[in-house]
């Protein structure tokens, strides 16, 4: 759901500001920013994020490998100082599995002076996923483009009443409002996300 709703974000964000387009070539050059590689949420971030813009109609163009950085802000500072180095003006768009990754993406524009919050600077389009407080601060300053925030007080509740009921010996959803999803063989519940891109 965070990817999906990334790649919701990057299509809104275009809808409204055809300039992310910087060549207007009408295809958003990105690169993505991977917490693990074989952690089932960062690859469906990664996956979604991509695959939600394209069947929104957007086209989109990798224009380095996934950046794997253990969903660290140091290291995805050093990626992507590193792939500044190698395609430089050219990334449009940066899609990170987390705040962390998105936030060292941010410190390594800001030494080539892009997202700087600074009117007239330039800016890469920064979507991130947490809503940590320092991201919240950074769509602030004009840093990130925006964030996916997960319910943490929603899926808190969750788990106790889930838990409550395991412990009474009821259905686990007995008396909630839940719904099961079922993915490949595990039964999940979804916990609503929620998309921001303004901080006042």
């Amino acid at each position: 759901q965070a990817g999906d709703m990334q790649g919701q974000i990057l299509y809104d964000l275009y809808n409204a500001d055809k300039s992310i387009d910087k060549n207007g070539d009408g295809v958003l050059q990105y690169i993505m920013f991977m917490g693990e590689p074989n952690n089932d949420e960062a690859i469906a971030r990664s996956r979604y994020s991509v695959e939600t813009a394209k069947s929104l109609g957007l086209k989109l163009e990798a224009v380095s490998d996934t950046l794997v950085c253990n969903w660290d802000q140091a290291l995805a500072q050093e990626a992507m100082t590193a792939t500044w180095a190698s395609v430089g003006d050219k990334i449009e768009v940066v899609f990170a599995n987390n705040d962390m990754m998105a936030l060292g993406a941010v410190a390594a524009l800001n030494a080539y002076g892009y997202n700087t919050g600074r009117a007239g600077d330039k800016e890469v389009v920064v979507i991130g996923v947490d809503a940590i407080d320092a991201a919240l601060e950074s769509i602030k300053n004009g840093g990130m483009t925006a964030t996916v925030q997960q319910d943490g007080d929603a899926m808190g509740k969750a788990n106790i009443r889930i838990a409550y009921n395991g412990a009474l010996g009821k259905e686990w959803l007995d008396g909630t409002d839940y719904k099961y999803t079922t993915e490949d063989e595990f039964k999940c519940i979804r916990i609503p996300y929620a998309m921001i891109t303004e901080v006042k």
